[in-house]
């Protein structure tokens, strides 16, 4: 049996959250295979054979903006069924590789699992997904505007993604800020002009 694709994986999105699973062919030449998000056009990582070290995968993470370059040699995919990608600084997960079946029941299991934990819930584990990571883009676009500003007149920011919101603090005075990051509303309302609500560290304390 002639064997034609290395291995599958499974990238988000970092600009919309959307994920999909794509084979990996053995006979990549020596070019460079470049997934794109097929819903928003994205690029979502750079992929190329190297016959002395083996898959080598480039891919950025939207959370704290660094480059990472993975190496799986030709043995490990042999034997490789299932694994999580994370970015190399700050642990943030970026996708999977593997064998198409098993990532795609993982892939099906947690959207199951989740729709039993959230049965009222309206959006599944992957439309959250892809709210919270447009959120992140907005507001980054928003910063490089100018169109995000703290009270102290501070436009730098850290951010951190929690489960339903996007946490800001103000590099310059600490204040803090809560962006709800739920429904397609909460996107509507990350526009130009918008209003973001900081809170001063020692009101913050006295609460």
């Amino acid at each position: 049996m002639l064997v034609d694709t290395l291995c599958s994986v499974a990238f988000y999105c970092q600009r919309c959250g959307q994920i999909e699973i794509t084979d990996v062919p053995v006979f990549t030449g020596h070019g460079q295979q470049v997934l794109r998000c097929s819903h928003c056009g994205a690029e979502k990582a750079k992929l190329r054979f190297e016959p002395h070290s083996g898959l080598v995968i480039e891919t950025a993470c939207s959370v704290c903006g660094s480059k990472n370059r993975l190496v799986y040699p030709l043995r490990q995919l042999r034997g490789l069924r299932f694994e999580k990608v994370y970015c190399g600084t700050d642990h943030f997960e970026l996708g999977y590789i593997g064998r198409w079946q098993d990532l795609a029941e993982f892939l099906d299991f947690n959207a199951a699992e989740y729709d039993a934990l959230h049965p009222q819930d309206a959006y599944n584990f992957m439309e959250r997904q892809q709210i919270l990571l447009e959120a992140f883009n907005r507001l980054h676009d928003l910063a490089a505007e100018g169109d995000l500003l703290c009270p102290c007149g501070g436009h730098e920011f850290t951010a951190d993604i929690a489960e339903d919101a996007i946490h800001l603090e103000c590099t310059r005075c600490g204040s803090y800020a809560v962006i709800p990051a739920r429904t397609p509303e909460d996107l509507r309302q990350l526009q130009p002009g918008c209003e973001v609500t900081f809170l001063r560290p020692d009101l913050i304390r006295n609460r």
